[in-house]
């Protein structure tokens, strides 16, 4: 039974902007919809206007118009939220339990969906009330501009947008300039903030430790299947040339520019398919990726961490199952025997699959032998790769874990994509798979508090896992989190190595999803 209660007396804060009133439910104070910038369409975000009396942050605020429609994974994600769109999304959400005078470390959440989709609460999992609560820190989750309002490279067309390729990021940088200046109101440390974002979320991450004005504000981060790298990055090159098709198909030019911040958000989505239609349509844009220049400077496996945040502690996560593009159901499973497991694992992998599935035993001794087949490489190996290259700092601050666990048998499903956040969030009951009465509970007391240990100390290790070494470059262990969780190093280097020779049928193209 939920005992929570709301409180009929509702928390006001003062930010620099003016007064806002919140909610409190269940000792917690949660402030919605929250103005943090604002911008003009393909402009950097400015300082919002000062406002007389109070506001009140009862309701989420918009997030930003997605290209593509809602099609949530229902079928073990859970509930998605499906919320109104609007160009003007620079709007954040805070929890904090308790006294708002205290100083609490304070999380920030990056959500996923690539650089074009998603939003801070799309799913029920992503509401920040439990760890917040069981935490006691502040949690914050942000919404920010994406896909062609985030990344259209114009800067051929005028200084004014110079850096309109890297909007959507320069978004998160006046988002935690907002927090590191407001959030001592509502209870925060804006000397303890960890940025944490899961997929494209992950990216962002790595982003604000790339751009030299964000690193005042923040202390560390945590990147959950989300390093960027080679073909889910795009170039200036194609950024520019995806930008000319889309204004070709506009009919606007140099002369009459300006047309494209008049233009609907549908006629530019339009336009952007026509030119994925066109002769050069190979050249174009296809993940709305930020893109290298003298503001980003690229991603850790493009450029190497900067100097301004390249001793920030950092921690990297990955999940077993990543895509799950091989689904069986348990009825297929249970209809298997070994023979045909095995069969099944060689028409998959051909002339691999033996070494493969020796390789994958000694990596995993307690899975069925059909997980191999959701294993994926454009996830972990550049996981692994760029946690190699923080350790470079020379601090000993890099930490890595696999998240290995595989769902009961009436389930039958290695946890993917994103499968840990609902753990790290202490809302496993949100998600259909994963609401177990025994072992979900167990894996919710690991990830959460791991990540409640990193918040406030910078170091993971806690009472529910085996002692956590980080990584270095001559022990590059991993914590695999599993119903026996254990520290092993380089267990599945040889694996991934040979993994990674397969086809892999998923890409992250965001051309071939329209």
């Amino acid at each position: 039974m939920n005992t929570n209660i709301f409180n009929p007396v509702k928390p006001i804060v003062e930010t620099r902007f003016g007064r806002l009133r919140g909610v409190n439910y269940g000792d917690v104070n949660i402030f919605m919809g929250i103005r943090y910038a604002k911008a003009k369409r393909f402009h950097m975000p400015e300082e919002q206007e000062s406002w007389e009396g109070v506001r009140n942050a009862y309701t989420y605020g918009p997030i930003t118009p997605q290209m593509l429609p809602p099609n949530p994974p229902s079928y073990y994600r859970g509930l998605h939220m499906l919320q109104k769109q609007d160009e003007d999304c620079q709007n954040l959400n805070i929890w904090s339990p308790g006294d708002l005078s205290e100083k609490k470390p304070v999380f920030v959440w990056m959500h996923g969906g690539g650089f074009f989709a998603g939003n801070a609460l799309e799913e029920y999992s992503f509401d920040g009330f439990n760890l917040a609560k069981y935490g006691n820190i502040v949690f914050v989750s942000i919404n920010h501009r994406l896909n062609i309002l985030g990344h259209l490279n114009l800067a051929d067309y005028g200084e004014e947008y110079a850096h309109s390729v890297n909007a959507g990021i320069a978004d998160l940088v006046a988002a935690l300039k907002w927090i590191h200046e407001n959030i001592e109101a509502f209870g925060g440390d804006p000397e303890n903030v960890t940025i944490c974002g899961h997929s494209g979320g992950g990216g962002k991450v790595q982003c604000m430790y790339q751009i030299e004005e964000a690193a005042p504000y923040f202390s560390r981060g945590i990147v959950l299947s989300g390093s960027m790298a080679g073909e889910m990055v795009d170039t200036q090159e194609a950024s520019r040339r995806s930008a000319a098709l889309i204004l070709r198909e506009l009919g606007i030019g140099r002369e009459n520019i300006h047309k494209i911040e008049e233009v609907s958000y549908a006629e530019l989505v339009d336009a952007y398919r026509k030119a994925l239609h066109s002769p050069e349509a190979d050249e174009l844009t296809t993940h709305w990726s930020p893109v290298m220049d003298d503001y980003f400077r690229g991603f850790p496996l493009q450029s190497g961490f900067m100097p301004w945040s390249k001793d920030k502690p950092m921690i990297f996560g990955s999940t077993i199952g990543e895509f799950l593009m091989d689904r069986l159901t348990t009825e297929e499973k249970e209809a298997m025997d070994e023979e045909a497991r095995i069969a099944y694992i060689r028409g998959k992998y051909g002339k691999d699959a033996d070494e493969l599935m020796r390789l994958f035993r000694a990596a995993y001794p307690e899975h069925d032998i059909l997980d191999l087949a959701y294993l994926d490489t454009m996830v972990r190996i550049p996981t692994m790769d760029t946690a190699k290259l923080h350790t470079k700092n020379g601090l000993g601050n890099t930490w890595i874990y696999m998240a290995a666990y595989n769902a009961p048998e009436d389930n039958w499903i290695p946890l993917w994509h994103g499968g840990d956040v609902c753990y790290i969030f202490r809302n496993e009951d949100r998600v259909y798979v994963l609401n177990e009465a025994v072992y979900g509970q167990r894996l919710s007391e690991i990830f959460s508090n791991l990540v409640l240990q990193f918040v406030r100390t910078g170091d993971p290790n806690n009472s529910f896992l085996p002692a956590w070494r980080p990584v270095s470059e001559e022990h590059p262990c991993t914590m695999v989190i599993d119903r026996k969780c254990e520290l092993r190093e380089g267990y599945d280097d040889e694996l991934m190595s040979l993994l990674s020779t397969q086809a892999n049928p998923f890409t992250m193209s965001f051309a071939k999803m329209l």
